[in-house]
């Protein structure tokens, strides 16, 4: 399969701001702050992407700082790998950064929105609307592969050597390398919206609350929960595991078993958490950017 290679074009840059404290103040210095989609954390830095395609950094979760914000788009994830910050959003977007401050698009030739973005194996992969898949070398060079698919792609990660997806309809496909893809039986029909691999477990979460487990991202179990929001979200780190969603919803749990809803002091809706310099970091709506130490209490 041939590559496509687009040229990198310099993404607006607006001067950083300090964007608040932590607590649900972190606001964007502006009269209607942009929804948060997704947050990420690599090399002593956190990278929050959203709404507008606004993008803030962050050496410690609390204080973030606006870097860019430039159209009438989203930017719906982010991920860090071969020292490279990739973000991808709406109508074929890919957003690249070797220092989470100055950042080049790229326009891939497609209208479908890319939703997901990992690397494993030598690869990126986005996911996205109408199971399209990407991979790339090198963040560069994009091949369309084949999923067998239409249904939506939510997420995508990668753990215990393959590439797994979640999506509409409880979708779960897994590949070695992001080329080959095969159907997994989930065990529901909800959307799955989340997936991650955290200390040699993946995790998914979607529609209505469903939280799903497994060790090899092939065989999945469902497991109970009391909350009945959507989940969008999920991250492993310190022995918890931690899902945020619809209404500002909170739920972790320190077995794997048993979750339990934790107090986060806003209805905003979460999209996103992840974990580096020792907190926990969930971000939504309305610029909603709150912390937690151990992913129990949140502030």
């Amino acid at each position: 399969m041939s590559q496509l290679r687009f040229p990198l074009v310099p993404l607006a840059v607006a001067a950083a701001l300090v964007l608040g404290s932590c607590g649900g103040d972190d606001i964007f210095e502006d009269e209607y702050p942009p929804n948060l989609f997704a947050v990420g954390y690599a090399d002593g830095t956190f990278v929050a992407v959203g709404e507008n395609y606004s993008i803030a950094n962050s050496s410690d979760g609390d204080d973030f700082y606006e870097q860019a914000s430039n159209g009438e788009g989203s930017l719906q994830s982010v991920t860090f790998a071969e020292d490279t910050w990739l973000s991808v959003g709406d109508d074929g977007v890919i957003v690249t950064s070797d220092d989470s401050a100055n950042w080049f698009v790229q326009f891939l030739p497609t209208d479908r929105s890319f939703r997901g973005a990992t690397y494993g194996n030598g690869f990126f992969v986005v996911v996205g609307d109408e199971g399209v898949v990407l991979r790339s070398p090198n963040s560069g060079s994009w091949d369309f592969e084949e999923t067998g698919t239409d249904a939506n792609l939510q997420d995508v990660d990668f753990g215990a050597n393959r590439f797994v997806a979640v999506g509409s309809g409880g979708i779960i496909l897994t590949s070695p390398d992001g080329n080959d893809w095969t159907f997994r039986d989930s065990g529901t029909t909800n959307d799955l919206y989340g997936v991650t691999f955290g200390e040699g477990e993946f995790w998914a979460v979607g529609l209505n609350g469903v939280i799903l487990r497994s060790d090899d991202g092939i065989v999945w179990d469902s497991i109970a929960s009391s909350n009945t929001e959507n989940l969008r979200e999920v991250v492993v780190a310190e022995g918890v595991v931690v899902a945020v969603g619809g209404g500002g919803t909170i739920v972790s749990s320190k077995d794997g078993g048993s979750f339990l809803e934790r107090a986060s002091s806003t209805a905003h809706d979460f999209e996103s958490v992840t974990h580096g310099e020792g907190v926990f970091v969930a971000v939504g709506r309305s610029t909603e950017i709150i912390n937690s130490l151990d992913g129990l209490n949140w502030f």
